[in-house]
């Protein structure tokens, strides 16, 4: 199996923009966690640094919070992984 994941330099920033945008909106984890169909733990590993996020999830992050992948992850690479 093949994943893509989003690989960034400065985590820090990507995810205090992650948690900032998030916030913005209103939204708890739970309410990301649910509308991704993954566990809160999941979410919350993503947002602390704990995990890496896969590409579809990080887009689908993007349209619930309503911008694009390059401005909440940017400066990002995609790298594939087995």
């Amino acid at each position: 199996m093949v994943l893509i994941y989003i690989i960034n330099k400065e985590w820090g920033v990507l995810f205090n923009r992650l948690k900032s945008k998030r916030e913005n909106k209103n939204y708890s984890q739970t309410y990301m966690a649910k509308q991704l169909n993954i566990a809160i733990s999941t979410y919350n590993m993503y947002e602390n640094e704990n995990r890496r996020i896969p590409l579809k999830i990080a887009v689908d992050i993007c349209k619930i919070l309503d911008c694009k992948v390059e401005d909440l992850f940017y400066p990002a690479t995609f790298t594939i992984r087995k």
